[in-house]
């Protein structure tokens, strides 16, 4: 079963990113700096990782198989099949760029598969930046090893609040040992405190019947505003040692990442107490986009915030439509079509390899 207000949530992520890209910043209509409305990218991209925590532990308790098998199966699938499309077309529009076979940077390739990337321009000690200048693919490598501990953790302890404090406590140990040491390891770790306040509210909402309450938003709010109190002594001790602190860097980004994911649980539940008045007006439309919200978030960056074919109409908006109409059909035709065939076909061999795997396994112990 869908949940329709994290599928609009989903769709208005995913369409946000979009326009944050694409809006220039400065831009002013009558008067008003509506480009402002638009620098908050990385906001998006936060509310996604709320969003994906949730939905991930709901479709995880509510199955029926508990495997790690299908688990992994389901999670590789959904984002390496889109995916290894958007690495080719990357190096496909460099060599376009380049007018020839251009490098394939084959060592940042295979960090990006193993999901090492970040970005480095914002952030100190990035293993890898994104492949080929698909600058938003950054958050697919915190996105995938918080699939992979998920399992793990729900899988060994077995009672979700204890689950819950125990990924809240390591969040907030590696906050402080990101302060010192901020490398890729303890900033997956602190992250994941935001993912998993998705998990925790989606078993409120699964042990409750819907309903969550205030203490259920306790524990991620504690946490969280635990994880900004560190940050935000870091950062006046930056401030204090001569460092400058900007809107979008290392060490504000992080501090900024975190504060609003806090907006958001206090705003949660707030608007939940309201019976999420006005949210369908305001959000309901969104959710006609979560289907390809993917497709569109790990593609846009070339399709219509970077594409330049149409340059010749001379009409920014025009080139806009035209763009995002060649992008819609693009993630479609990916999404909708082609993923669900490369995935059907995929799972029989799969998992009739690893069927005959331990059936040989069995003969041989026999």
């Amino acid at each position: 079963m869908k949940l329709l207000k994290l599928e609009a949530m989903r769709g208005f992520a995913a369409l946000y990113v979009v326009l944050h890209h694409v809006v220039p910043h400065d831009l002013t209509f009558q008067g008003i700096e509506v480009g402002h409305l638009f620098r908050f990218g990385q906001e998006a991209v936060i509310l996604f990782f709320l969003v994906s925590g949730f939905v991930i532990n709901y479709s995880y308790t509510m199955g029926r198989d508990k495997s790690f098998g299908l688990y992994f199966f389901n999670r590789a699938t959904r984002i390496y099949i889109p995916l290894l499309v958007i690495y080719v077309m990357g190096y496909a529009i460099e060599c376009f760029r380049v007018a020839g076979l251009a490098d394939p940077k084959l060592k940042d390739l295979l960090l990006n598969v193993l999901m090492l990337q970040d970005m480095a321009a914002l952030k100190p000690n990035v293993i890898v930046s994104s492949y080929m200048h698909n600058t938003p693919l950054w958050s697919l490598s915190y996105e995938w090893w918080f699939y992979m501990l998920f399992f793990p953790i729900v899988t060994i302890i077995k009672t979700p609040r204890t689950a819950g404090y125990l990924v809240f406590g390591l969040s907030i140990a590696a906050a402080l040992l990101y302060v010192v040491w901020p490398t890729f390891a303890p900033r997956l770790l602190m992250y994941m405190a935001i993912w998993w306040a998705g998990a925790h509210l989606a078993q409120a909402y699964m042990d409750k019947a819907g309903r969550i309450g205030l203490k259920d938003f306790l524990a991620p709010v504690a946490a969280i505003g635990t994880i900004c109190a560190v940050l935000a002594v870091d950062n006046l001790l930056h401030r204090a040692a001569g460092g400058a602190l900007t809107f979008g860097v290392h060490p504000f980004l992080e501090l900024r990442h975190f504060a609003f994911s806090l907006v958001v649980l206090v705003g949660a539940y707030v608007w939940m107490k309201a019976r999420w008045v006005l949210f369908d007006r305001v959000f309901g439309l969104f959710a006609l986009a979560a289907p390809i919200s993917y497709s569109v978030y790990i593609s846009h960056k070339y399709l219509v915030a970077n594409a330049t074919y149409l340059a010749f109409l001379n009409s920014p908006i025009l080139e806009f439509v035209l763009y995002s109409a060649v992008m819609v059909a693009f993630c479609i035709a990916l999404e909708i079509y082609f993923y669900p065939w490369v995935r059907r076909a995929l799972r029989p061999m799969v998992f009739r390899q690893a069927a005959e795997s331990q059936s040989a396994s069995g003969r041989n112990t026999g």
